[in-house]
């Protein structure tokens, strides 16, 4: 795509120099013995077919070059996901970024790879700076704790891809089955942390009871396991287990401190917010790149690049 990107751009350029021309005076790239084809049908032909798309990626490149400089992290991370895919294929390599990427070599792949990484940088900054200050306060008041302490004891569902439909729910109902065994043991007296030791399947904190880092409603845990701790009482354990991505929960919140000053998590909110509107959103990405073009105050002045634009963005 890149070379057709070039032969499109060389094309524009073809008036001066030393180039054939049909008896109509177009520049050619073909001639016959009659006739020819000239560069602007050739030019017209490629633009119809791979312009528009072509034109996206020429766009963002420029932009986001002078929104990022290149740094150790962008330079770790396309250095990793080309290895990365030098491991997966072997010597497959080459024809497979051809055939998924349509490149044919390791610096084509590294352009693609650095456009997507600076999107996604920018698909950050520009969600978070279109958080505002009205969504800031109504987070700070409805959805914002303070530090909790808390230990749970996670009972895997312990199922495989491979696996049926059915294995997986027997599985399912087995764990579910486990995790109120362990509530039930629990309402009959039995200690927390013991039987954190002998059942958890979270092997990082077992040994200890089950107990956590302190966490609050901005940690990158499970949602549903944030919810469930948030709305636990100090000093109780779930009467029913919650799930997580990760199985069955039950959890004991043993303490909980005041919620911070705003001023102190303004930050932290921020990015909170942000990044739940870009959950929501599977089209965030598009809206964020239209932003940074307006920003740029960008206009396609080709009529017909512009038609298939709008028509790519629903404009």
């Amino acid at each position: 795509m890149k070379k057709i990107l070039i032969i499109i751009s060389s094309l524009l350029l073809l008036c001066g120099c030393a180039t054939s021309h049909l008896e109509d005076g177009k520049e050619s790239v073909v001639t016959f013995d009659k006739d020819g084809i000239s560069a602007q049908e050739l030019y017209d032909a490629l633009k119809a077919k791979y312009g528009a798309e072509e034109l996206i990626r020429l766009i963002d490149t420029k932009l986001l070059d002078i929104k990022y400089k290149e740094d150790e992290n962008e330079k770790n991370y396309v250095s990793q996901m080309v290895d990365s895919m030098k491991n997966e294929y072997g010597d497959n390599f080459s024809s497979v970024i051809k055939s998924n990427y349509n490149v044919d070599s390791e610096d084509e792949l590294k352009d693609i790879i650095r456009l997507s990484y600076r999107r996604n940088l920018w698909l950050v900054d520009y969600s978070e700076g279109q958080v505002s200050d009205k969504q800031i306060e109504d987070y700070y008041e409805n959805s914002l704790v303070g530090d909790i302490e808390a230990s749970h004891i996670l009972i895997e569902v312990k199922a495989t891809d491979s696996m049926s439909s059915d294995e997986k729910k027997e599985l399912e109902n087995e764990a579910l089955e486990k995790a109120n065994d362990i509530i039930n043991r629990l309402n009959d007296g039995e200690k927390f942390e013991d039987l954190a030791k002998e059942f958890s399947d979270d092997a990082a904190n077992k040994d200890n009871g089950g107990k956590l880092d302190k966490f609050n409603d901005r940690t990158n845990f499970d949602a549903n396991f944030l919810e469930g701790a948030i709305k636990l009482e100090v000093g109780k354990y779930t009467t029913s287990p919650v799930k997580s991505q990760y199985g069955y929960h039950i959890i004991y919140k043993a303490s909980q401190e005041d919620k911070p000053k705003l001023k102190d998590v303004e930050e932290s909110i921020i990015t909170k917010v942000a990044s739940d509107v870009r959950k929501s959103d599977t089209g965030y990405l598009a809206k964020a790149l239209l932003g940074l073009r307006e920003e740029f105050g960008m206009k396609v002045t080709d009529s017909d690049l512009e038609k298939k634009y709008n028509s790519l963005y629903g404009l």
